[in-house]
């Protein structure tokens, strides 16, 4: 009695989750492509995706920073990785939900003295030679170097690259073009 009870049970509640519309059923409407492919659109454009903390602390040490981290900032965590010398200070930050989710990366090279557009561009040029999924580092390095001088934006896949400052303070901005940052 009680295995008949609970076939029943089981078959009764597979009608009801699928004609409510239950995970694994698509709406009579649409193909399941269709609805997969439009929420993977929305969720690739949040983060900087293939892109994780670590890909960045490897690419930064390169160029002599040491990074420590993660904090967490406004529930976000937050890398912060810096360098300097009496003259030259660098500093980078960049900020995720999880290691595996980039969303924005911040780095900032002050100077003193006599003004030099080649101190920026190595850290720079590191930040910009990062490879997440849809990234074209070739392409972004290429701009970060004409526009070293003048500033600027871009957008180069999924990213937003944005370049300010003045001749004593660059700023390189990179984020994730549905990041809210």
């Amino acid at each position: 009695m009680n295995r008949l009870w609970l076939a029943g049970s089981v078959v009764g509640i597979a009608v009801v989750f699928a004609a409510c519309g239950g995970e694994g059923t698509a709406p009579a409407n649409k193909p399941p492509s269709a609805s997969a492919g439009a929420a993977d659109k929305t969720l690739e454009t949040r983060w900087l995706r293939g892109l994780w903390a670590n890909d960045i602390r490897a690419a930064l040490a390169t160029v002599g920073m040491n990074c420590q981290g993660p904090a967490t900032e406004n529930r976000a965590s937050v890398w912060t990785c810096d360098s300097g010398t009496p003259l030259v200070s660098y500093k980078v930050r960049f900020y995720g939900s999880t290691p595996g989710k980039i969303e924005y990366i911040n780095a900032v090279v002050t100077q003193s003295g006599p003004p030099k557009d080649n101190l920026p561009l190595r850290l720079f040029g590191a930040i910009a030679g990062l490879h997440f999924d849809g990234a074209d580092p070739p392409k972004a390095r290429e701009w970060v170097q004409s526009s070293i001088a003048a500033g600027g934006t871009t957008t180069l896949g999924p990213a937003k690259y944005k370049l300010a400052g003045d001749a004593t303070r660059r700023i390189l901005d990179v984020k994730a073009s549905g990041s809210e940052w």
